[in-house]
């Protein structure tokens, strides 16, 4: 195990209280649509001052959760999902969706597995969770483990979702991880690698 030394430990706890926010004041507030923006004049505690530009979503943070889905079998439930945005047009990605208005994360985790493949879990989990994108959302995302995962129901989508869900093993997803071919699919969405690796080094006991 690596041990961080005092004199680093330290220099990030004093770059931590300095850069914190101190005072913050929203300068603008534009919605459009589903997008929208804030604008903030923030002031740090060394003094500094700086305009700082917040994404929102649906007019609130953007809150989400990605689930990893287990079944009995021990194969992984993902989800191939039209994503017009990408090159591609089109990812492969485990179950995910936003978290509604004053609704429990691991609530959002149930509802959103159901809704896109149609399965439940035996059990779940909160496995990790990061900023979405810290430059420019205050946007959090959870990680969920579902395990003992089962068909009960068909999908039901919202809206003008479109996906499709497929069993797969561990290696499968390992190797579409990997791989750099052009013509065979891969696993590209940053919250699903993100997911997966975490869930492996935990399995394999580095965290």
């Amino acid at each position: 195990m690596i041990i961080m030394d005092v004199y680093s430990k330290e220099k990030i706890t004093k770059a931590l209280q300095l850069l914190k926010v101190k005072d913050s004041e929203l300068i603008s507030s534009y919605q459009e649509g589903y997008i929208g923006k804030n604008v903030y004049r923030v002031t740090l505690n060394d003094g500094s001052t700086r305009l700082c530009e917040q994404i929102t979503k649906n007019k609130r943070n953007g809150d989400a959760v990605v689930i990893i889905p287990i079944t009995h079998d021990g194969n992984f439930v993902m989800i191939v999902q039209s994503r017009p945005n990408t090159k591609e047009t089109v990812v492969v990605e485990f179950p995910a969706g936003m978290v509604d208005e004053g609704e429990d994360f691991k609530v959002s985790a149930e509802r959103e597995l159901l809704e896109e493949t149609g399965y439940v879990a035996d059990d779940i989990y909160q496995l990790e969770q990061h900023y979405q994108d810290q430059g420019c959302s205050k946007a959090i995302i959870k990680t969920y483990v579902a395990i003992g995962c089962h068909k009960v129901q068909e999908k039901r989508l919202d809206g003008e979702e479109r996906l499709e869900y497929v069993e797969m093993s561990y290696d499968d997803i390992l190797s579409m991880l990997k791989s750099d071919s052009k013509s065979e699919a891969k696993i590209e969405d940053a919250n699903s690698k993100i997911a997966f690796m975490e869930y492996t080094l935990k399995k394999r006991g580095v965290l």
